[in-house]
């Protein structure tokens, strides 16, 4: 499998949030913009906590037909005062 970390098809993806969902709960997302339409193609969405990994927040796997990744309030316990950002790579299978 090949892993690129920046593709010319890839531009920097955004990140949206805090969101409040029903006024229950709180979710970032980070939504991956590209002009690949490889249905193979996939996205690999890591949320970080001021620009490090942490191994209890899992990595998303995004398709083309799915550009969105949702980093829910159960990931952010214990991570008050920490800035939440994204990380992502491309490849494809």
């Amino acid at each position: 499998m090949l892993v690129i970390d920046s593709a010319p098809a890839m531009y920097c993806p955004s990140l949206v949030g805090p969101v409040v969902v029903n006024k229950l709960q709180i979710e970032f997302y980070c939504d991956v913009n590209t002009s690949v339409s490889d249905r193979r193609a996939r996205f690999n969405v890591s949320f970080t906590f001021d620009c490090e990994t942490d191994d209890n927040v899992p990595t998303v796997t995004l398709t083309t037909a799915n550009l969105r990744a949702t980093l829910h309030e159960r990931y952010l316990a214990g991570r008050l005062d920490r800035t939440v950002n994204d990380a992502f790579s491309k490849y494809c299978m």
